[in-house]
């Protein structure tokens, strides 16, 4: 009889659903409130993770939680406002996720802006904006999230969101892509620093990812449509031909890209760069 029962309870543990692949795991996403942010969020608490959204834009921050909550519960999902500039604003958010989810598992790299001007009217203050939300902003939250994953011992992943640009130049936009390029030889060294502790870095490359971005709703699509000779509705439209595949960029395809690099089916990759761009020959690696 315990031999048959014992087969039967077996048979029935076999039938279970697998666990998520990200279950137990944390997750910091800073632009949390924004388009690709709030999409990686999403893949990552259909996964089983636990999310902490962070932004600097606090009523966008809580419509993006009211919305992730209705769908994932309110268990897993915390915010906190994070000025990626302020490095003891950054320390504190990292004390919250301690105190909500007991340490962090993954970092999302992605808050940001955008500026076009050409070089001569590229002022010092917004070259300086530049670098200081994306180089600067993502030194200090890579270098909080390696001293709590060190800490752990039990490693990480860290995913930057640069740019196509940060590989190849674009008229008009130097600050930008200079400083997009900055966060891709920052992942680099980060990667051969965190190999040790198994922490893994990599990088998502998006272009021209139009719908639901914060970045695009301001000046960044004028702008852009005035470098390219064309208005706001048909810029998507020029994105999308001058790709490769002529096919546009949305939020969920770098969330797909972002869930790769943070999950187990990347284990074995660190220091690498995935472009998500629809196919741009300038941006090839190689």
């Amino acid at each position: 009889f315990d031999i048959e029962y014992w087969l039967l309870e077996e048979a029935k543990l076999q039938r279970l659903p697998k666990p998520k692949s990200l279950a137990g795991r944390v997750a910091l996403v800073t632009g949390g409130a924004g388009g690709i942010g709030s999409a990686t969020a999403a893949r990552y608490l259909a996964e089983g993770a636990c999310v902490m959204l962070a932004d600097i834009d606090e009523g966008a921050l809580a419509a993006t939680a009211e919305r992730l909550t209705a769908s994932h519960g309110k268990d897993v999902v915390r915010t906190v406002r994070m000025d990626v500039t302020d490095e003891a604003a950054v320390d504190r958010a990292y004390a919250e996720i301690a105190v909500a989810f007991g340490g962090l598992d993954i970092l999302v790299s992605n808050a940001g802006i955008a500026s076009s001007a050409p070089v001569e009217e590229t002022t010092l203050e917004l070259w300086q904006q530049n670098m200081d939300i994306l180089s600067t902003g993502y030194f200090l939250v890579s270098r909080a999230a390696f001293r709590l994953m060190r800490g752990q011992a039990i490693g990480g992943a860290v995913v930057f969101v640069a740019s196509k640009n940060g590989l190849a130049a674009s008229p008009n936009a130097a600050a930008y892509c200079t400083a997009k390029a900055s966060e891709i030889h920052l992942a680099r060294c980060l990667a051969l620093e965190g190999a040790d502790a198994g922490i893994r870095v990599n990088v998502v490359n998006p272009d021209a990812v139009l719908r639901g971005s914060k970045i695009w709703e301001g000046d960044w699509l004028e702008q852009r449509a005035s470098t390219y000779g064309t208005d706001k509705a048909g810029l998507e439209e020029m994105y999308r031909n001058r790709s490769m595949l002529k096919r546009s960029v949305l939020p969920e395809d770098i969330a797909e890209a972002a869930y790769f690099l943070a999950s187990d089916l990347s284990a074995k990759s660190t220091g690498n760069i995935l472009n998500v761009d629809a196919g741009n020959k300038e941006a090839f690696t190689r």
